[in-house]
Order: C-alpha cells, then structure tokens, then sequence
C-alpha cells in the first residue's frame, strides 16, 4: 500500500512538471507558425519566393521538394484580393488560409478557366458590391468570398524535370498579389 502511495505520489509530482513545462513553451513555439515565418520573408501584398524546387527549404521545412512555393500576405479590410500568374505548366495549385493557416479554399490548374491563374478574394461587403455593379475583365478569375480579414496565398508549382526550370521560374515570378482597384484601375486578365 505505501508503495502504491509512493508511485502515485512521483507520478503526480512528474506530471505536474512536464504540464508546467509545456505551458511555458507554448510561447515559442506559438512564434513560430506560418503567419510569423512568413512576416519575416514576405512583405503584404506581394508574392515572395519561399521554396525553391529541389532546394532545402528552412521557411517551409516539410514541403515535397519537387514544388516551387510563392506566398503571399494580405489584409482584406484594405481592398479585395487580386491574384494572378502566367504561364503553362504541368500543374500548379494555390491555397488561401487565414491568419492561424487554417485553409479557406484551394483550387489547381485542372479546375481553373482555361488553366489559368485569376483569382479574386472578398471579405462580404466587398462582395455585396461586386454584386451590384460586377468589375470589368472578372469573367475568368475564380472569385472567393470569406470572413478571414488577414491571411496569405501559398502557390505551388511542380518542377517534373530539370527542364521545368525555366517554365516554373518564370510562372512563378510572374506572380502577382495586388489590391483589386475595380474598373478605376484594369486588372490583368490573367
């Protein structure tokens, strides 16, 4: 009985330490999930570089090394979201998350008009108005509407071969992450 006492005692005293001790570390490890990592390398409103394909990769550390990787962050509460790129390429896809990287939509190249990248983000009354008066050249962009104020686009683009090189450099540069001005401003088409 007082050996039962004894093990249950110093399994307490030990759960209570590594408990306390986890809760201490939660600040530095919270400091470090995408929206921190990305703050430091990509500036708002403009696509960043952040794995290159066949290169290690210290930003994303868990991304298949076959993809190139651009992210970018923007805050809905400015103007809405315009996203684009050019280029032919095996695949690609892009993602749109939150601030806490929880995925709000995603779509890919096999799902986008005519294979091409345009893309349209709104917060709900920026999509009450695009419904009263639709913005010229939109017809081909995929238009979202979330709740999300601030968060970032992640686009992927596979590099099959070292001869995707160029094709996969050249989409992904072309990239851009711009405030969507409306018909004040024409937009790319994409």
């Amino acid at each position: 009985m007082k050996r039962s006492f004894y093990a249950l005692s110093v399994a307490f005293v030990l759960a209570g330490i590594v408990h306390t001790l986890i809760v201490l570390l939660i600040p530095s490890y919270a400091a470090r999930d995408a929206w921190a990592k990305l703050e430091q390398v990509a500036s708002p409103w403009q696509f960043s570089i952040v794995a290159a394909p066949g290169k290690s990769n210290e930003i994303l550390p868990l991304v298949d090394p076959a993809f190139g990787i651009a992210a970018c962050r923007f805050d809905l509460t400015q103007t809405p979201l315009w996203v684009s790129a050019e280029g032919q390429l095996a695949f690609w896809s892009i993602a749109i998350f939150d601030r806490q990287g929880q995925n709000i939509y995603s779509f890919n190249d096999r799902t986008a008009i005519e294979r091409q990248l345009a893309l349209i983000v709104v917060n709900p009354v920026q999509m009450a108005q695009f419904r009263k008066s639709p913005p010229a050249n939109t017809d081909k962009a995929v238009l979202v509407e979330t709740d999300t104020a601030e968060g970032f686009v992640l686009i992927r683009a596979l590099q099959e071969n070292q001869s995707w090189a160029p094709p996969v450099d050249q989409f992904l540069t072309s990239a851009r992450c711009e405030r969507f001005l409306g018909d004040a401003e024409a937009q790319p088409t994409g």
